[in-house]
């Protein structure tokens, strides 16, 4: 459950400006289960082998939580939830008569609501492994290469184009996630799409990123936060580094070389 202050996407739709603890987001619980599963490596480098049996009971515990709630199979995508519903027990409604429970012969039985709001956490499925082969086939298809929803020449926006959110408003604090694009998610799809086999597709991401920052530095002498999905050009804070040398490891890929990863 997020409450939508500094969780890494600022702006991102399905958690900004919510109540407390309403959204269960796609991103914190693909997240969340990496964590899991790095907690597993370190438990077994350390010879604690039975602590990291724990953690993979919890990994595939969350795991199986994402596929239950997460997935919609009507878009072939993976959303947050909306958590902010009433308590499913039957309330006493004395307005209608005495002991009367109102709605008592079918309450809610369900635990949440999908957010049909199309984000690019929905691709960190395929990053953390979450997907099926079947469930990554469509997201790829229906998804990664939409040119109208996600698709972009500078890679992947983070919101879809066709939500009425999206913006390309350079505002930091928060900093916008509304459908710019950003090294870091481009990285995340790009490792997602290479994970699952999908070689051409993670090579056009690859390619798009390399280009997006060399046309930057070529021109600017300097890396941005984010920037416009069609044209490349940059949106604010020129000198941003951090994850944006993630492209490094792209760059490595492409290349043959040694790739870095995770654990």
């Amino acid at each position: 459950m997020a409450i939508g202050m500094a969780i890494g996407v600022d702006n991102d739709p399905a958690t900004f400006f919510r109540p407390a603890k309403s959204s269960g987001s796609i991103y914190l619980n693909c997240l969340m289960y990496k964590e899991l599963l790095a907690m597993v490596y370190l438990s077994n480098q350390l010879n604690q082998s039975e602590i990291g049996k724990e953690f993979a009971e919890d990994a595939k515990n969350l795991k199986s939580a994402i596929q239950e709630h997460c997935w919609d199979e009507r878009d072939g995508f993976f959303y947050s939830v909306d958590l902010n519903l009433t308590p499913a027990k039957n309330r006493l409604d004395n307005t209608l008569g005495k002991d009367f429970m109102i709605h008592s012969g079918y309450p809610r039985d369900y635990d949440c609501l999908i957010q049909r709001i199309e984000v690019w956490s929905g691709f960190l499925a395929l990053w953390a492994g979450i997907a099926t082969p079947d469930q990554a086939k469509r997201i790829v298809k229906e998804h990664y290469s939409n040119l109208k929803t996600f698709n972009s020449q500078s890679g992947v926006r983070t919101l879809s184009k066709m939500e009425k959110m999206y913006s390309m408003r350079a505002s930091a604090n928060p900093s916008n996630w509304r459908g710019p694009i950003w090294g870091i998610s481009n990285y995340m799809v790009f490792k997602g799409l290479k994970d699952y086999g999908f070689n051409i597709e993670a090579k056009e991401l690859a390619l798009k990123t390399v280009w997006l920052f060399g046309k930057d530095f070529e021109t600017n002498g300097a890396l941005h936060e984010y920037y416009e999905p069609e044209t490349g050009e940059p949106l604010l804070n020129k000198g941003f580094q951090n994850w944006n040398y993630l492209v490094l490891n792209m760059i490595a890929w492409l290349e043959g070389n040694q790739v870095v990863e995770e654990f």
